[in-house]
């Protein structure tokens, strides 16, 4: 008896643990990247939260780095991504790209407007305007690739991101 109980218990769990993972894996909701978009330098974009214009991006190739100083002017209209708002949440999604490769975000401090050192988890809507962000990257990685590398920023559209680039090369 005591058998037939325990079996019946096992066949309900596995039942409802089968119904759970179909009910948890029946709509997927798959967040990459739908589309590349690629900007030139000083264009206006009106992306969904957040407006930005990339004044400059200049790389220089050192001997065992590749180094990339972007300046960016940044609207922010709600930009939300990731579980955070604003600023901080638009300069973690920016990066510097180098396709099948690695991709690196921008280093701990940012330089605002007024020329003054910031960290990423202090900026704000009425931070200086243009923000100077500093990326660099492993030459190596660099130098295997046959696809120009980029600066490329990711904004979500609620079903997906939008990745804006701008080619280095």
């Amino acid at each position: 008896m005591k058998r037939k109980v325990w079996l019946a218990a096992a066949i309900v769990l596995c039942v409802l643990a089968g119904l759970r993972y179909w009910q948890v894996n029946a709509n997927p909701v798959c967040r990459g990247v739908d589309k590349e978009i690629f900007v030139k330098k000083g264009q206006e974009v009106h992306a969904p939260g957040i407006d930005f214009k990339i004044l400059s991006a200049k790389m220089v190739k050192g001997k065992e780095n590749v180094y990339l100083t972007v300046k960016v002017d940044l609207k922010d209209r709600g930009y939300y991504a990731d579980g955070k708002h604003g600023i901080i949440a638009a300069v973690s999604n920016m990066y510097f790209n180098m396709p099948y490769s690695i991709s690196n975000q921008s280093d701990l401090y940012v330089v605002d407007g007024n020329g003054h050192k910031v960290a990423i988890g202090y900026l704000t809507s009425k931070t200086p305007q243009p923000l100077t962000l500093k990326f660099d990257n492993v030459r190596s990685w660099y130098d295997t690739e046959n696809t120009p590398a980029r600066f490329s920023f990711l904004v979500g559209d609620g079903n997906g991101y939008k990745k804006y680039s701008i080619l280095l090369e």
